[in-house]
């Protein structure tokens, strides 16, 4: 299952960067019982044409507790995005009473629908464009139950390479019952600013080895480390040099 999540995420990258079309965020990690989650995405069109998709949800990898793809609310069915532009698709899950506690998943399939072309001054008929046909699938996750996120910073070191660039070595340990959780590093300057990095999602009862090349800090304006739950922004732990 690590195997084919590795390819999905690939293929999304070459995805959203080749065909200059992406969607932010890529994640959902919303709790889905005790009122449900919502959240919406944003799709950009950064070509010169008009780019159309059916959204489908499919049942998730079968990696997490259960398939969610029955419980999904969204809209709109088939977006349209304008050149240079961008399009919101709203999306609301919500678990059956008595879902047992952990997580589920589910896929946004993403197909392209032909976009008709106007017709032009030499009286030929409307066709419809001819495009890359893209069929791509987004696996996004969400829980059930008060799984509050809890991480753990454990060997908090700094240092400078070669380059007398500083580097900040850590490891994240995911503490939290039953849910990984998508999270964000927060470097802390002594001024209280910081430098803000999504880091990805960390699996259950995983540890994580995290190194940090920071071309313009140095190592006397690092106070310390903050997680923080990529979701709700809110604070999970910190720790200080």
């Amino acid at each position: 299952m690590k195997r084919n999540g590795l390819f999905v995420s690939m293929f999304l990258l070459v995805f959203f960067t080749t065909f200059s079309f992406h969607i932010t965020p890529t994640f959902f990690e919303k709790r889905i019982d005790s009122g449900g989650g919502y959240q919406e995405f944003i799709m950009y069109n950064n070509s010169t044409k008009t780019q159309r998709f059916k959204i489908t949800p499919l049942p998730g990898t079968g990696e997490y507790k259960g398939h969610m793809d029955k419980w999904i609310e969204f809209s709109p069915k088939i977006i349209t995005i304008k050149p240079r532009s961008q399009s919101t698709l709203k999306v609301y899950i919500k678990a059956p009473k008595g879902t047992p506690e952990g997580e589920y998943s589910t896929f946004l399939n993403f197909k392209s629908v032909p976009v008709p072309e106007l017709a032009k001054d030499d009286g030929k008929n409307v066709a419809a464009a001819a495009r890359m046909a893209l069929n791509v699938n987004l696996e996004i996750v969400a829980y059930v139950g008060d799984l509050k996120p809890k991480l753990e910073i454990s060997t908090l070191k700094i240092s400078e390479n070669k380059e007398k660039e500083t580097v900040i070595s850590f490891k994240v340990k995911n503490n939290t019952s039953k849910r990984g959780v998508w999270y964000n590093i927060d470097i802390i300057g002594n001024n209280d600013g910081y430098e803000t990095l999504e880091k990805g999602r960390i699996g259950i009862e995983a540890t994580q080895d995290v190194v940090l090349t920071m071309k313009k800090m140095k190592k006397s304006d690092i106070s310390g480390i903050r997680l923080r739950d990529s979701s709700t922004h809110e604070e999970i732990t910190k720790k200080k040099l």
